[in-house]
Order: structure tokens, then C-alpha cells, then sequence
């Protein structure tokens, strides 16, 4: 935008009366200077668009050799601009001529337009001047540079802040930040425009190539009005700290049975982050999926969880964590053991009892293993000296959880001189049908007590497992009769009264 010329504080400052110079036929004036920017910069372009009037009462057209915009007083003459053979302007007429100037040092700039031309009448040479009062400023949008902590050899992050203080918009706004031993992986952000007392932030990503000071600056380039680009610089030193790498594994058994896994904990005591992370284990007797992690920021823990396939119950273990680290592929790798334990029946609490002819087994299908046990069936073994009995020929459990029991009972018969039981424990682990044999040692149970069968046996047998019903019948029989005796002295002991 363009100002007409007026009396502005520190700005542009002309007189307040257009000059004119009368010849004989010719009277001619200039009458208005456009100034635009009408706050320059140092080195920017100033545009003087100088009115040139042939006034209605000349007699003569004007004929215009030149004009010059010259600094006002001093030594010398300093002329910043001249343009020549322009033509004539007729009476009650009017031209318009621009003139640019650019100035390399702020302050205040008396300048002076000067028009020289010739009476196309009388030959007479016209001379009209016009003052005109500069002030070039240092004035640009406020520009600061912040960027996060940099190691050396790794990508970093920073802005530029740029805040418009000017009296008007400005557009086409660029910015573009380079470094000093740095390598720039985002350098550049370009805006349309900012508003009057707006501002806008522009990323930029940078690599220190090593330790130490390093010096970033933002080059930021804009147009204000009139077209105008205008260009100002902010610089920043910055300190880079040396890359440091330090990562560690930790790693802990997790599932049950043949679903065994390793919880791989990867703390990155770096101080830059991992990033392409993979997580792998290798082992003889197993094997283990791997894990892709993206990113692991500084002074941070990640866990995993790496599926194992066992063919042992014991597998020795190496987990690997591969990263990159700045610019460079590392690792770092730890040693574990994997154990499988799965769902497996030992026989506890076992006793027993002779009835008779008959053993009575008893005890706890108990699983020392850390998976279910499934369709638990107990049966005693069918040998020359020993045969199963009822009621209890097997006994079917069922499922037995990880760590519980359930108990069971089971009946033999035995033949001659015999010291132990056989009994045959099948059950399911993880669709596996497996099968156990144990023999119940009978002479070191300590339960050898002779009972009678209570399924047969002689009369006498019975009548004695009457007598204790009979016994019990007479007590209470005479502790009835001690109550009525005692109820009947009371009564007649309140008669005497």
C-alpha cells in the first residue's frame, strides 16, 4: 500500500505546500509524493511516485528533461535516482514519474525531489523542488530459535517462533534454518501469511555430527506491503552431549505347562531413544516368536512377551534385543532358563485298611504340575496275588487342577503272602494320554488293623456290632428313671411344707 506524503513522526515528512515555479507562459508545480514502504529497512527498495502538475493558468505546454531525488544539503551532491526525456505535459495537465531509491543505513533521510524542464514557448528553462524526510528503520518481525536437548549422531527437534510487530500483515513468509557441523533433516517452513501482532512456529529437525557447540540460524524471508521482500537472520548456539548406550534385558517365566512364555523387559538407560527395536530368543530345545517394537524413548522401560514352543522340559535360553541407536545398528543380548512343568499325578495321604479279606486304599490323586490333568481314572493293577474288589475296582477322579488334589478310594483283594498294591494312574495333559504305576507298600502303611467285612460275615458278628446299640439303650433308660424319681421326693417334700 502505498501513502500520499504527509507530516509523519519519524516517518516521511514533506512540506505542506506544493512548490511551483511561474516562467513567462509555464506555471508548474509538484504536487504530491507517494512514499512506499513508508517505514523502510536498511537496503530495501524506496518508491517516490512524483505528481508533476502544468497548472491550468500556463500559457505553454511543459516539456520535462528530468527528475532526480538527490539528498538535501550537505557536501557534494548524493543523487539517488534521475529519469529522463519524459515529453510534455499541456496546461491543466498532469504526469506521474516513479523514482526508487534504497538506502544502506537506517536514520533520518532528508531527500529532495527536483523536476527540471523547459517552456516549449519561450525556450525558458523551470526548475521545481519538492523536500521529502526519510526515516529508514531496523524494523522486522521478533524471530527466536529454541531446540531440545542434542546428542551427538541422533535426531533432535527445535522451532522458529516469528512474531509480525509491524503495522501490517506481511506474506509470502519463509523460513529456512541451518547449522554449523549439523546435519539438517527439516529445514524449511513456508506460510502464506501473519497477521498484524500474529506469529507462527516452524518445526525443523536437525543431527549434530558430534559432540560439542554447534550454531543453528533461521533465515526468514517475507513480503510487507508494496510488494516488498524483505529478508532478517537469528542465529543459536547449541551443545551437543556425546552418545551414550546403555540397554538392558530382564526377563521373567510366565504361563503354565507347555504354554510357557518370556516376559522380556527392555529398559533403554541411553540418553537417546531405541528405535526398530526387535526382540528374539533362541534355544536347542524351543522355540520363540519375535517382537518388533517401534520406539523406546530414554530413561524408559518396554515389555514384551515372547510365545515359547518347547520340545524339552528344559530349554537354555539367549534373548537378543537388536535397535538403532543414532546412525548405528547395536545390541545387547541375556542368558535364562525355561522350565515346562506340566499337569502331573503323584499319589498322596495314602492309607490302608483290611477289611476282612479286602484292602481298603485310600488317598489324594494330587497334580505337582502347573497345568490341569485331565479324566484322572486310580485303578488297582490285576496281578496272580491281587485283584481289584468292589465297590471300588477303580476310581475315576476326573480333572484335577494345578496344584490341588482330589481323593479316591480303592479295593483289593490279595492271595498269599503279599507286601504291596499295584495301582495304575492314566490321565490327559494337553490332549496326551499319560500313565503312571505305583505300589503301595502294605506293611509300611501302618493302618494293618483287623476289621470284619461289613458287605458279609457270621451272626456273632453281627450281634456284636448290636452290643453298643443295647448299651447305649440302658443308660438312657436309667437316666429317664433318675429324672421321675428325683421330680417325685421334690413333690412331696413341698406336701410336708
Amino acid at each position: 500500500m502505498r501513502h500520499s506524503v504527509a507530516v509523519l513522526a519519524c516517518l516521511v515528512v514533506v512540506g505542506s505546500l506544493p512548490l511551483s515555479v511561474a516562467g513567462a507562459s509555464v506555471n508548474v508545480s509538484i504536487s504530491e509524493v507517494e512514499v512506499s514502504p513508508s517505514s523502510p529497512a536498511p537496503g530495501e527498495t524506496v518508491t517516490f511516485d512524483t505528481t508533476v502538475r502544468n497548472l491550468q493558468s500556463s500559457d505553454a505546454a511543459l516539456k520535462i528533461n528530468d527528475i532526480a531525488i538527490r539528498k538535501s544539503g550537505g557536501r557534494g551532491i548524493t543523487e539517488y535516482e534521475r529519469v529522463s526525456d519524459l515529453g510534455s505535459i499541456p496546461p491543466d495537465s498532469t504526469l506521474e514519474v516513479p523514482l526508487t531509491a534504497s538506502f544502506d543505513s537506517s536514520g533520518n533521510k532528508d531527500l529532495r525531489v527536483i523536476v527540471y524542464g523547459r517552456d516549449r514557448q519561450t525556450g525558458e528553462f523551470v526548475k521545481a523542488k519538492y523536500p521529502v524526510q526519510l526515516n529508514v528503520k531496523e524494523r522486522h518481525p521478533q524471530v527466536d530459535i529454541t531446540a531440545n536437548d542434542s546428542v551427538a549422531g541422533v535426531e533432535s527437534t527445535g522451532e522458529v517462533t516469528v512474531a509480525n510487530g509491524l503495522d501490517s500483515q506481511i506474506t509470502n513468509v519463509e523460513v529456512v534454518v541451518e547449522g554449523d557441523g549439523v546435519e539438517m533433516t527439516k529445514s524449511r517452513t513456508v506460510r502464506s501469511s501473519i497477521a498484524q501482532n500474529g506469529s507462527i512456529t516452524a518445526p525443523f529437525r536437525f543431527r549434530p555430527e558430534s559432540a560439542g557447540e554447534h550454531s543453528l540460524t533461521a533465515t526468514v524471508s517475507y513480503t510487507v506491503a508494496g510488494d516488498t521482500t524483505r529478508t532478517t537472520t537469528r542465529s543459536k548456539v547449541i551443545e551437543s552431549d556425546p552418545l551414550r548406550n546403555s540397554v538392558e534385558l530382564d526377563t521373567t517365566a510366565v504361563g503354565s505347562g507347555t504354554d510357557r512364555a518370556l516376559r522380556v523387559a527392555v529398559s533403554n538407560g541411553a540418553n537417546a531413544p531405541l528405535s526398530d527395536v526387535m526382540v528374539s530368543a533362541t534355544s536347542e530345545n524351543a522355540s520363540f516368536q519375535r517382537v518388533l517394537l517401534e520406539n523406546i524413548s530414554a530413561s524408559t522401560t518396554r515389555q514384551v512377551r515372547l510365545n515359547a514352543t518347547m520340545n524339552e522340559p528344559r530349554a537354555d535360553v539367549t534373548v537378543t534385543a537388536t535397535y538403532e541407536l543414532g546412525t548405528e545398528t547395536e545390541q545387547t543380548t541375556t542368558e535364562t532358563t525355561l522350565r515346562s512343568v506340566p499337569g502331573t499325578i503323584d499319589l498322596t495321604g495314602l492309607d490302608v485298611v483290611r477289611q476282612g479279606g479286602r484292602l481298603q486304599i485310600s488317598g489324594s490323586a494330587s497334580n505337582v504340575g502347573s497345568t490341569d490333568a485331565d479324566s484322572v481314572l486310580v485303578s488297582v493293577v490285576d496281578t496272580e496275588r491281587i485283584t481289584p474288589a468292589t465297590p471300588n475296582r477303580d476310581y475315576f477322579v476326573g480333572t484335577v487342577p494345578a496344584s490341588d488334589f482330589v481323593s479316591f478310594d480303592v479295593y483289593a483283594r490279595t492271595t498269599g503272602n503279599v507286601t504291596s498294591v499295584p495301582l495304575e494312574v492314566t490321565y490327559l495333559v494337553d490332549d496326551t494320554r499319560k500313565t503312571q504305576r505305583f505300589d503301595v507298600d502294605i506293611n509300611q502303611m501302618g493302618s494293618a488293623a483287623q476289621q470284619p467285612e461289613q458287605d458279609g460275615g457270621s451272626e456273632g458278628g453281627n450281634q456284636n456290632s448290636m452290643l453298643p446299640v443295647f448299651i447305649a439303650g440302658g443308660l438312657a433308660l436309667l437316666v429317664i428313671v433318675g429324672v421321675l424319681v428325683r421330680r417325685y421326693r421334690r413333690s412331696d417334700d413341698d406336701i410336708e411344707v
